[in-house]
């Protein structure tokens, strides 16, 4: 007991004098660290202070010198932005998102408090958010496609000093349509000035995790405003669980919804998402075209059979979405992968070739 009161003595004291307390990964200081964390990070890029004492990326109470520049509508004070404590805000800050995501904290000084903010930038044509599907019709166990867009349909409206820097949302699914393992995101990383927090309920790291059916999802500009004109955000290979067919097509629902300017002000946006029709089992001739592999579970050698030879490129993802292993083969090759060095666990095997892109899960047993 005695050792417990000195070390909480320890920490106050140290609190006391430093004058700041934070929580790495919690960069915006409202509790939690999630995907809004990366919309502070775009903001504060490039800004320098004081390195923090003996700093980690572990979760917990790390008192912090606080300072001298503070974020301009929040008003969180920039040494929580410096999330890995090296005095220098970069995209080496996204780790400690990533590590402790969803973790919770009510013990930073000052005290967490929820990411308000009472600016907006007004403008007459809103950007929008589209959610698009590669078919609208889909089966259990089918593959499909979606795209998230930005689009601005006017450049124009927005100054050099208030051009969109960052979005956030969630997309909510129904539960039993979407398991977090068989969801593989792909942001666009070209030509690389965005930076991206991306998280399913199994890919954000070794904390908790967004609950099943959910995405959530966050790009930033590293300090410039790389959303001033449309892109593509982001692409999700999505394998569709068993599920409750409804007389009606089943749209995610996009929540959460924030995009900011650089000077952290709200700018307005509107969203669409385009329908998803549910059909049952897929038709068996479909079935009979789709690629298959054996044996699965494997404890080493994966053989990969294709309904018709064709040239084939094969890539191993691990359930975070880190490519693990690509190989290409020609036309008439016979599809092998060795997996024996390879942790046991579950894998995404996606196979494209010319009549589209596939993805399989893959066991590794012991």
């Amino acid at each position: 007991m005695k050792n417990i009161i000195l070390f909480f003595l320890s920490i106050s004291s140290a609190c006391l004098l430093s004058g700041q307390v934070i929580f790495p990964g919690d960069l915006n200081n409202d509790g939690t660290a999630n995907n809004l964390d990366l919309l502070p990070l775009g903001v504060a890029y490039g800004q320098e202070g004081p390195p923090r004492p003996e700093a980690t990326l572990n979760w917990l109470q790390q008192p912090n010198f606080p300072w001298a520049g503070f974020l301009p509508v929040s008003g969180v004070n920039l040494g929580f932005v410096d999330a890995d404590g090296n005095g220098f805000i970069d995209s080496l800050d996204l780790d400690a998102i990533a590590l402790n995501y969803d973790s919770l904290q009510g013990a930073s000084f000052p005290p967490p408090q929820a990411y308000a903010l009472s600016d907006t930038f007004p403008v007459e044509e809103l950007p929008e958010l589209v959610i698009r599907f590669s078919r609208d019709t889909v089966a259990i166990g089918d593959t499909v496609t979606l795209t998230a867009e930005y689009v601005v349909p006017n450049p124009d409206v927005f100054p050099p000093t208030a051009a969109p820097l960052a979005i956030a949302f969630n997309l909510e699914f129904t539960d039993s349509l979407l398991a977090g393992e068989q969801v593989l995101i792909y942001p666009d990383t070209m030509p690389g000035d965005l930076m991206f927090v991306a998280a399913t309920s199994n890919s954000a790291g070794i904390w908790r995790s967004p609950a099943p059916g959910q995405i959530e999802f966050a790009a930033s500009g590293k300090g410039q405003p790389a959303l001033a004109s449309s892109r593509t955000l982001a692409t999700m290979i999505i394998v569709m669980e068993d599920m409750i067919l409804l007389a009606q097509p089943v749209q995610p629902q996009i929540k959460g919804l924030l995009l900011i300017n650089t000077a952290e002000q709200v700018i307005a946006m509107k969203s669409t998402v385009a329908p998803l029709w549910l059909t049952g089992q897929s038709p068996e001739p479909e079935r009979r075209r789709q690629m298959s592999v054996f044996p699965n579970p494997t404890t080493g050698r994966l053989e990969v059979l294709l309904p018709t030879p064709a040239p084939t490129e094969l890539w191993l993802f691990s359930p975070t979405g880190q490519c693990l292993k690509h190989q290409s083969y020609l036309f008439g090759d016979s599809p092998v992968l060795e997996l024996g060095a390879y942790s046991p666990g579950i894998y995404f095997l996606q196979a494209r070739t010319p009549e589209g892109v596939q993805v399989e899960r893959v066991v590794v047993g012991y």
